[in-house]
């Protein structure tokens, strides 16, 4: 069982989400706000839902190759104290609306999704530059987070 985290034990901070609605069914996509890491995971009922989120993007940390006890403390921080992000960042909300408009785009074309197409999608969102940021693509703003920690 996993114990409830301090709320300052991750890095990944605040989330900003957003509800994608696709003819495959309901999901979510999270940017993370320093980093803009993006997240998608389907829609699912609480505590379910935290469970996945904390899947997705755990799932893209070890793509990046973030040790595992490090991302097993992210995800113990999040599910222990999710944060969403406050909505007056305009910056933030608007890269959250392209990317939620980039993952409707590769929905549209589907007729059944299954987690290797989630997981790919989540990587593509990945690569999406954001303007205006120290650096323009999430993957590099987590290695840039984690370095030597990976």
């Amino acid at each position: 069982m996993r114990s409830v985290a301090a709320p300052d034990r991750g890095r990944l901070r605040a989330w900003a989400v957003s509800l994608l609605e696709t003819p495959v069914g309901d999901f979510v996509v999270g940017l993370e706000e320093a980093t803009y890491l993006t997240v998608l995971c389907p829609l699912l009922p609480l505590p379910d839902f935290y469970r996945a989120f904390a899947a997705s993007f755990a799932a893209h940390l070890d793509v990046l190759g973030v040790a595992g006890d490090v991302v097993e403390a992210e995800v113990d921080a999040f599910i222990g104290h999710p944060r969403p992000a406050k909505n007056d960042n305009r910056r933030l909300l608007g890269s959250l609306n392209d990317v939620a408009f980039n993952a409707f785009a590769r929905f549209e074309r589907v007729r059944r999704v299954d987690l290797p197409f989630v997981q790919r999608v989540q990587e593509e969102l990945n690569d999406m530059p954001h303007v205006k940021r120290r650096y323009a693509f999430p993957n590099d703003a987590i290695r840039s987070l984690f370095a030597g920690r990976v």
